[in-house]
């Protein structure tokens, strides 16, 4: 699991799709989330002009107090953060290591698990569970 240290807490990081919600609630549409939290305008995305300006601060804030304390919530912690409590705890020239862990936690949570491969080849589950059916219906 991603995580971020703030002011030597380690927090881990969490994203689920009630993250998903909570940021696209909070900070940006889906599509839009990444222009913010990198500072980038979201219609040329060679112009980072709004990198550390208070927008995309407040944007990398919630992202963190987000995914943090459903991390920290998972974890059986307090889910404490607050944007303030992340921007304190955070220095100006952490701000991009932040963004990539949280981008990191926002990978593993998207990733898909496959089953492992057999030497014939991977398993289709949903076949296996077909052909097990079938086999007791016969």
């Amino acid at each position: 699991m991603a995580s971020i240290k703030l002011k030597g807490r380690t927090v881990p990081l969490l994203y689920t799709t009630y993250e998903m919600k909570q940021l696209q609630e909070e900070i940006a549409p889906l599509g839009k989330i990444q222009y913010a939290v990198l500072g980038q305008n979201p219609e040329d995305e060679k112009d980072d002009s709004l990198f550390g300006g208070p927008e995309h601060l407040s944007a990398v804030a919630k992202l963190i107090r987000i995914l943090g304390n459903a991390g920290l919530e998972e974890a059986g912690e307090a889910p404490d953060l607050t944007d303030k409590k992340v921007m304190r705890a955070l220095k100006p020239t952490e701000l991009v290591e932040a963004v990539n862990a949280c981008t990191r936690a926002m990978n593993e949570g998207m990733a898909t698990e496959y089953p492992e491969k057999t030497p014939e080849g991977p398993v289709d589950v949903t076949l296996e569970e077909m052909n097990k059916k079938k086999e007791k219906e016969a």
